[in-house]
């Protein structure tokens, strides 16, 4: 067929593939004209991350409890794209040496990324660590969850703690407050990456 260059500046007889590489570029697509179900599974679609600079404390803290600022808000684009959740965490502290601290992320209102209920307890979570025994205080601890939230309203991501009774614990600072070498503060990420599905 053809090709005729109409009146009105439309092309006829032109099929899909017939321009040569490199005759579209980014700047002649229409805003919006390529959506999120349009790209490839696994590309990343947006990124919103929280960055908490400031100290957090619980005492005496042996139920889960929301930690202060560290929860971040997303809104997916489609019902099948999934969220990578990261977990930075600078620096925790308690004031006793050895002492585990416990960590649950929760979706809304729903915690995910729990482990199996090992029989004896229904004490359960998604990660945890253990503060160290001269120094009280244990830093660079890393988490990540691909979560299915299947939805395209906005979705928040907490994360919470616990420790032992009569244990006090600290983020983004040691037990101690003095200016010794070894009581550094750090900072503490969370983020959320829509991915497509």
């Amino acid at each position: 067929m053809a090709i005729t260059i109409n009146g009105t500046g439309s092309i006829a007889g032109l099929t899909a593939g017939g321009l040569p590489d490199g005759s579209v570029t980014s700047s002649d697509l229409a805003s919006g004209a390529i959506t999120a179900g349009a790209l490839p599974t696994g590309s990343i679609l947006q990124v919103v991350q929280t960055v908490k600079t400031d100290t957090a404390a619980q005492a005496n803290q042996d139920t889960m409890a929301d930690i202060p600022g560290m929860s971040v808000a997303i809104t997916p684009s489609a019902t099948s794209s999934k969220v990578l959740v990261r977990i930075g965490l600078g620096v925790i502290g308690t004031t006793t040496g050895e002492r585990g601290v416990t960590f649950t992320l929760v979706r809304n209102s729903t915690a995910i990324g729990l482990g199996d209920d090992p029989g004896n307890s229904n004490e359960r979570a998604t990660f945890a660590t253990q503060a160290g025994a001269s120094s009280y205080m244990e830093g660079g601890v890393f988490y990540e969850f691909l979560d299915s939230p299947n939805t395209t309203s906005e979705v928040t991501y907490k994360l919470q703690w616990q420790t032992f009774s009569n244990v006090n614990i600290y983020l983004n600072r040691s037990y101690a407050t003095s200016t010794a070498e070894w009581n550094k503060s750090g900072s503490s990420t969370i983020t959320a990456m829509e991915v497509a599905g």
